[in-house]
């Protein structure tokens, strides 16, 4: 994500049920953290801990194959930036 377009929406399907949400980066001076929107679910972070390891909120209530589509796809746009 660049500097113009801190928000990464994202559309796809797992096991052939459609996610849509978006990411959005938030103020954060010790992380690069990005509030997660999917619908259906409850919002939450994930950040870039000191090691580049993406962390999540205690409560993340979507499915591990779900969140690790959307890390990709944070990991992706980050290349792309």
């Amino acid at each position: 994500m660049n500097m113009l377009s801190n928000c990464l929406n994202f559309q796809f399907d797992v096991q052939g049920k459609p996610v849509n949400g978006f990411c959005m980066q938030i103020q954060d001076d010790f992380h690069e953290t990005y509030a997660v929107i999917v619908d259906g679910y409850h919002s939450f972070c994930v950040w870039l801990d000191a090691s580049a390891t993406w962390r999540t909120s205690r409560h993340t209530s979507v499915e591990p194959t779900i969140l690790a589509q959307i890390l990709n796809k944070l990991s992706t746009s980050k290349q792309l930036a």
